[in-house]
């Protein structure tokens, strides 16, 4: 599917701010606040965008993330579906995604402790134990959406994204969700481009309300920003993930490293783990080929502190949200 600038444009900025109202937009792109309109109802319906989601900073809800690799046995086609519909119905899997390479599945499912974590991937483990052959675990200490901006370099590159938090390094007492902050959270889980109006009609309180409460979630950095679930194969591109093991990596390292990802066009998202590897990346690219140009480029800068590198081909985004239930 070809895009036209007009709509890279638009995924850049609904990338950036998925709630944008059209008329803030249209005033960006130069169009009318019809024509805007128009086109993200026509991204929907393509399938390029497959829902507009509320990005919240799970640390600060006293979560940590913990992603899931699964390898499973050769399954028939009947199974391998009936599997990723389970694992998208369950409340606590936040992200799931069919991979190439050695893992044929990544998970992630947050959870308060690691004892609340241990109870869920048993389960898990327990429910598949004659379908999963190997799984591995890597608790995030940081993650980072960067944006797409290969879809709009020239607009990247005099104004970088500012990367935003899935989870931070902050280790502070727990924000306290109350009913109405759950509700709205909720709500705006899979649908961050709801109007305060429907919004304040779905939870039966006032849209003044649903503001209020809304800019507070913000300030206090429990919603760090609104972006897109997009199919990027629809247009052409393919996201490879970059699994890094380092070597002699210091504070400054890590600080150069994301600061390398922030500005790369091709760099979606960056983070920090504990476990087999270190720090894992995931560029969006053309192609295979660009992918090995990126990881000549990549390696020749960080040598220093490279000690091994594995990448996984991401086939296929199955589900994504920030709330966990």
């Amino acid at each position: 599917m070809k895009l036209d600038n007009l709509d890279r444009h638009l995924l850049y900025l609904l990338d950036q701010n998925s709630r944008a109202p059209p008329s803030e937009l249209a005033h960006m792109l130069g169009r009318s606040r019809e024509t805007i309109e128009y086109r993200i109802r026509n991204l929907v319906r393509r399938g390029v965008v497959r829902s507009f989601v509320v990005v919240l900073d799970l640390a600060k809800l006293g979560l940590v993330n913990y992603a899931v690799y699964l390898k499973l046995n050769n399954l028939d086609t009947s199974k391998h579906e009936l599997f990723i519909n389970e694992m998208s119905r369950r409340g606590h899997v936040i992200w799931l995604a069919s991979l190439g390479g050695r893992f044929d599945f990544v998970i992630e499912m947050p959870a308060r402790s690691p004892f609340e974590f241990d109870s869920r991937i048993s389960d898990l483990l327990e429910d598949y134990s004659a379908d999963i052959s190997d799984h591995h675990v890597a608790p995030w200490i940081s993650q980072y959406t960067l944006g797409k901006k290969y879809l709009w370099p020239e607009q990247a590159a005099n104004k970088p994204p500012k990367p935003v938090s899935v989870q931070s390094h902050i280790s502070e007492r727990p924000y306290g969700l109350d009913d109405l902050d759950r509700k709205i959270l909720q709500c705006l889980a899979n649908d961050a481009r709801i109007s305060l109006a429907e919004l304040g009609r779905r939870i039966r309180v006032p849209p003044t309300t649903v503001s209020f409460r809304l800019k507070q979630l913000e300030r206090s950095g429990i919603i760090t920003g609104y972006t897109t679930f997009q199919r990027a194969q629809t247009y052409g591109y393919t996201r490879f993930k970059a699994l890094i093991s380092s070597r002699n990596f210091t504070r400054k390292d890590e600080i150069g490293l994301l600061a390398f990802c922030s500005l790369h066009p091709n760099i979606y998202f960056c983070g920090k783990t504990i476990g087999s590897w270190d720090f894992e990346i995931e560029v969006e690219v053309p192609g295979p080929q660009e992918y090995q140009r990126f990881l000549v480029d990549f390696r020749s800068r960080f040598d220093d502190i490279i000690n091994n590198l594995e990448s996984l081909s991401v086939f296929e985004e199955h589900k994504l949200t920030f709330w966990s239930e």
